[in-house]
């Protein structure tokens, strides 16, 4: 079982870049669902090999994927997200981008289009400006 983690910040601590009510409903509605899903998913699954049954073994298994990760991704976002700070790549970070990148422009963008592709991720990229 996971347990939700509380939001380490107020809900309109990432504003202007992301509003108290995109964050609310990350937080409190599809995080939340995330957990919970996950939870009865793991409950279906011990059900299942305790009495052997296993006929919806690929359905739970797609479900504790989606869910998991979901509740894994937005776990991950809330813990690294906070308010505003100015910072820029360190010296040895930008040298490795613009090695591996060409350059940090290259790197946003490639960045920015990965993220957009994964599913789930979308709604964060569309709702969010993260100053690229």
């Amino acid at each position: 079982m996971i347990k939700k983690i509380d939001l380490p910040y107020p809900l309109n601590a990432l504003e202007p870049y992301y509003n108290r009510e995109t964050l609310k409903i990350h937080y409190e509605t599809l995080y939340t669902g995330y957990v919970n899903n996950t939870n009865k998913t793991e409950e279906k699954l011990e059900q299942a090999r305790k009495t052997d049954s296993y006929e919806n073994i690929k359905c739970l298994e797609q479900d504790l994927s989606f869910y998991g990760s979901g509740a894994i991704l937005h776990q991950l976002f809330f813990e690294n997200m906070g308010p505003a700070i100015p910072t820029s790549p360190s010296f040895e970070l930008l040298e490795q981008i613009n090695k591996d990148f060409t350059n940090y422009e290259v790197f946003k963008k490639q960045f920015t289009e990965a993220a957009k592709a994964v599913e789930a991720s979308r709604l964060v990229l569309i709702s969010m400006d993260f100053g690229f």
